[in-house]
């Protein structure tokens, strides 16, 4: 996290409540905050490990740290955790369980917007996105990384996610995939449930975030938009989500169809 000091205390608050805290050993990735999160996280919560970035970590940066922390402690397994993702009662159980139960695999919970309190789409087949009801089990081959977790042996076999060609997003589906694509299984456990604390930028519609983006001249909007790594649509990460999930005669093609669509109505 990156100066969200009241959504990570939040989260951590969460997590005591739950029981979470005394379970599970807790490692927060701070990427040079300068709102003194971890001064605050250091006085509530003694027991939770702080590591430090520079502020150049982005998400998945800071997973890879956190995972390569865990790992070197020993950890069986890892569980990914947003900040502004708030666990139900068990939900950590559950997916500890399941893991213990499937070994080699990775599993996610199912999430809902706090608000609507709809089920957001957290998982993919295919091309298709996808989410699990409250008493399924869904099979999908990557996962959004709200609440995930992952057997250590996952790590042991590809490593890290990819923090260079994935800074901000994408991060998460590709590492999961890359997992499936290397054998093991990854799923959606509708009983595991997380609440989405902070609601999300319509990030899946090109259309709405150019107008949440569109200030200053339209060199400024370009580089908003296709060049910042706080953009879905950051092209290089684009380029390479392409490339990687549907390989080059496809992820080409499909990448360059893309781009010249949000071209024309960002500039019609």
């Amino acid at each position: 996290m990156h100066n969200r000091k009241q959504l990570t205390l939040g989260c951590l608050e969460n997590l005591q409540v739950n029981g979470d805290l005394d379970q599970y050993h807790v490692v927060v990735i701070d990427d040079g905050s300068s709102d003194g999160t971890s001064a605050a996280i250091h006085d509530q919560y003694p027991m939770v490990k702080i590591l430090k970035g520079d502020g150049n970590l982005w998400w998945t940066g800071a997973i890879a740290m956190g995972m390569e922390y865990a790992y070197e402690q020993g950890a069986e397994y890892f569980i990914w955790l947003n900040d502004d993702s708030q666990t139900e009662p068990n939900t950590l159980d559950l997916l500890v369980d399941f893991l213990q139960s499937h070994p080699d695999s990775i599993v996610g919970a199912s999430c809902y917007a706090s608000e609507s309190g709809l089920l957001v789409e957290t998982g993919f087949k295919g091309r298709s996105r996808v989410k699990a009801l409250e008493n399924e089990v869904m099979d999908v081959d990557g996962l959004s990384g709200y609440c995930v977790g992952i057997a250590a042996s996952v790590f042991r076999k590809i490593g890290a996610p990819d923090a260079k060609k994935f800074r901000q997003y994408a991060g998460d589906g590709i590492y999961t995939l890359q997992a499936t694509r290397a054998g093991f299984r990854a799923y959606i456990l509708g009983t595991a449930k997380v609440v989405l604390v902070e609601e999300k930028d319509p990030i899946h519609n090109f259309s709405d975030y150019v107008q949440k983006a569109k200030t200053g001249n339209l060199k400024s909007i370009f580089q908003t938009i296709f060049w910042d790594y706080k953009s879905p649509y950051h092209l290089p990460t684009q380029f390479y989500y392409h490339i990687y999930k549907y390989d080059v005669l496809i992820g080409f093609p499909l990448f360059t169809v893309k781009l010249f669509s949000w071209l024309v109505r960002l500039y019609v």
